[in-house]
């Protein structure tokens, strides 16, 4: 009998085979096997790599996710789905700093802290 953690190992792999750079892939394969947060994933993602080169692996990743798991993926499944959904929360915030050429590796989690108000003002910018 093959263990939970062998089918999470075979379907991480299913997941990941291929996603180019290989820092990146690496950093996938962490998370989704639950070592490292999808948030902090992300940060490190981002640190080695341009948004788009991130944005792409991750949504390579997904797109196989939806395509090719198997029924016994679900945990793995769920954690593509939450790394997927942290990083489109934050992207917004990420082109936002990238437009105003800053350089912070995750700035996401300093304006995390002011949410509510830009929020409320990004809200009525893109109403307009």
């Amino acid at each position: 009998m093959t263990s939970r953690t062998g089918l999470e190992a075979e379907a991480i792999t299913r997941l990941t085979d291929g996603v180019q750079p290989r820092g990146i892939r690496a950093i996938l394969v962490q998370c989704l096997a639950g070592e490292v947060a999808p948030s902090a994933a992300i940060s490190r993602m981002l640190a080695a790599e341009p948004l788009a080169v991130v944005r792409a692996a991750i949504d390579d990743v997904t797109r196989r996710a939806a395509t090719i798991s198997r029924a016994g993926d679900t945990l793995v499944r769920d954690r593509v789905d939450e790394l997927t959904q942290i990083f489109m929360e934050k992207t917004p915030d990420l082109a936002d700093v990238s437009d105003a050429s800053k350089n912070r590796s995750a700035p996401w989690v300093e304006r995390a802290s002011r949410h509510g108000e830009s929020e409320d003002r990004g809200e009525s910018r893109t109403s307009g």
